[in-house]
């Protein structure tokens, strides 16, 4: 059984030894590679998890809202002293929704991905309410996840 198998409604995981309630999972793929699904989950406070199964990586972060330094979705961004580079411009596209609201999912956006070592923001736009989303999160090994 795969990690985002394991990851059900009303679990927990343990990831730095801080608990996150798991709120949902919904699998998506983007626009350049629709054969590719990945599984956000959607943790307690702001906090999501990202799993790309086919990488074998993830990345653990908080929605921040908008992040300004990212307007205009320049190339090369400094953000809190770090010089970002942008990696990807795509649509992320749901393929289903596992468990939760589907009101609180993210569904539909279009996102800017930057990265600096191992760290990444995602700045994302919202279809349904063209609101930003943007996530800072840091890479991590799928054995850094505890399911609980």
């Amino acid at each position: 059984m795969s990690i985002i198998e394991k990851i059900v409604d009303g679990c927990k995981v343990r990831i730095d030894s801080r608990e996150y309630g798991v709120l949902g999972k919904t699998m998506y793929v983007t626009e350049k590679c629709p054969d590719v699904p990945y599984a956000k989950i959607l943790l307690e406070n702001h906090y999501v998890l990202v799993i790309s199964p086919s990488d074998e990586v993830a990345y653990f972060g908080k929605n921040e809202g908008r992040i300004v330094e990212f307007d205009g979705y320049q190339t090369d961004v400094s953000y809190n002293g770090v010089h970002y580079s942008q990696v990807a411009h795509d649509y992320q596209i749901v393929v289903s929704i596992v468990f939760g609201n589907p009101l609180n999912v993210e569904g539909e956006v279009e996102y800017w991905d930057y990265e600096s070592e191992d760290r990444i923001i995602s700045v994302a736009v919202t279809s349904r309410e063209k609101k930003r989303a943007d996530v800072v999160a840091k890479y991590i090994g799928l054995s850094d996840i505890e399911i609980l």
